[in-house]
């Protein structure tokens, strides 16, 4: 007896095809979407690693200030530069941003 020959249907390899072609594009997406996050997740390493070393330079100057027996020059850079304060009758001129 011989075996009846089937058909192959075209609609079923059409949607097959239609769901490789989407497996595919949702494949290429998620790597794309991947490579994208790694770049992020590089310039804020980037971003990490500047804010460390910045660290890192303040702490130093912290350690040289706090070793020197003399106060005077940091009570000096901290009252001008960060409190803004100025000798009596100096003349202090300052830069405006334009804008």
């Amino acid at each position: 007896m011989a075996k009846p020959n089937k058909r192959r249907s075209h609609f079923g390899d059409l949607v097959k095809l239609a769901f490789f072609i989407l497996l595919l594009v949702f494949s290429a997406g998620q790597i794309i979407q991947t490579q994208a996050e790694i770049a992020e997740q590089k310039s804020q390493v980037e971003k990490l690693k500047s804010q460390i070393s910045e660290t890192l330079q303040e702490n130093d100057e912290y350690r040289r200030i706090l070793n020197t027996d003399d106060e005077t020059e940091y009570m000096f850079i901290v009252a001008v530069e960060k409190l803004g304060y100025a000798y009596p009758r100096e003349r202090r001129f300052y830069v405006k941003p334009k804008g």
